[in-house]
């Protein structure tokens, strides 16, 4: 059976403005050309040209989907409301991202074979919160405009960000060590 959490997506007011990543392992995946943040409770995703362009599948509607707002949401929260309104949850969320024993599902990017250490962060997050995060920091460490996707057991700052219509992070069940690994978990 598959487990299903809320996955609450957040995106900045204005372009470029982004809150730290903060303490992380940097994790080299020289296998699919990815860098990820193991950070406390939260990992990040280094989303540089060739990352990007993979999470949008060729569509131009920013990261695949996943800080995209919902069809018909305003653009921008009505004047005068402060802190803004969090969305009403509807019945059918979308599932943007999964997780396998060795997949892991973000939008349009399907990575196979992840490094373990990637997987087993995900794994912890969703054992041990009801709800994730989803959005973009930067770290000073990091070239000037680099952003990180980022997914945290903790709200962002939300005089930076304002948050979208949630969606879900859905974990398959892990292989158990005396069955047959699968060639390969179908995430969609």
């Amino acid at each position: 059976m598959t487990d299903a959490r809320l996955l609450r997506r957040h995106r900045a007011y204005f372009e470029g403005w982004a809150q730290a990543f903060g303490q992380h392992d940097l994790l080299r995946d020289p296998t699919q050309g990815l860098r990820w943040l193991l950070g406390d409770a939260q990992l990040g995703l280094m989303l540089d040209r060739s990352v990007r362009a993979r999470l949008r599948g060729g569509s131009d509607d920013g990261l695949g989907g996943l800080l995209a707002d919902a069809p018909g949401a305003p653009a921008a929260e009505p004047a005068g409301l402060w802190p803004p309104r969090r969305p009403v949850l509807t019945p059918a969320l979308p599932a943007l991202a999964d997780v396998g024993t060795e997949t892991l599902r973000l939008g349009r990017l399907t990575l196979r074979h992840c490094p373990a250490r990637v997987v087993q962060t995900v794994r912890a997050m969703l054992a041990a919160q009801p709800e994730l995060h989803l959005y973009e920091t930067y770290h000073l460490r990091y070239p000037s405009g680099t952003r990180i996707l980022t997914l945290s057991d903790r709200a962002p700052l939300r005089l930076i960000y304002r948050e979208l219509s949630p969606a879900l992070i859905r974990s398959a069940p892990q292989a158990t060590p005396t069955a047959a690994p699968p060639r390969e978990l179908a995430c969609a």
